[in-house]
């Protein structure tokens, strides 16, 4: 991730991993140990995906957020992890390790922006720290290196 403070405003450029299909055992291989944020999706009828929720983790990392939120002995969530595990899971993930007031504002910006069936803005907000926050999404491709960003962005 990247960080540009200008005046009041914050410019972040975030860098989503590819979409991939959820499956437990490869999961647990392709997701790092690190914070950042993962997005579950779904596949609909006619090919178009569907933003299901948006889910933080800062200090047990990408990997064991991914399997303690689906696992129905650990979940804290268990209601959204029954309505969830019935579909066709695809998920997709963005590092974001510079600090948990950050994640708050990508993940507030994430959930105003694309209003997930499973996130709701009401108790969750941003950091506070900024008047306006601004997030370029970058898409990066089957080969990319998900921690490092390529040198353009903003």
């Amino acid at each position: 991730m990247k960080k540009t403070v200008v005046n009041d405003d914050v410019f972040y450029t975030i860098a989503w991993s590819r979409l991939i299909e959820y499956d437990k055992h490869s999961a647990s291989r392709i997701l790092p140990e690190m914070p950042g944020i993962l997005c579950l999706m779904e596949r609909l009828a006619g090919g178009a995906m569907e933003y299901l929720i948006f889910y933080s983790c800062w200090r047990d990392g990408l990997r064991m957020a991914l399997k303690n939120f689906l696992d129905p002995d650990f979940s804290k969530f268990p209601e959204i992890n029954a309505s969830i595990k019935r579909r066709g899971l695809f998920y997709k993930y963005t590092v974001i390790d510079t600090n948990i007031q950050d994640m708050q504002d990508v993940m507030f910006w994430l959930i105003r922006t694309y209003k997930p069936e499973f996130n709701a803005l009401e108790g969750f907000g941003d950091s506070k720290r900024y008047r306006n926050i601004s997030i370029r999404e970058m898409d990066l491709g089957e080969n990319s290196v998900i921690e490092r960003l390529p040198k353009t962005g903003l």
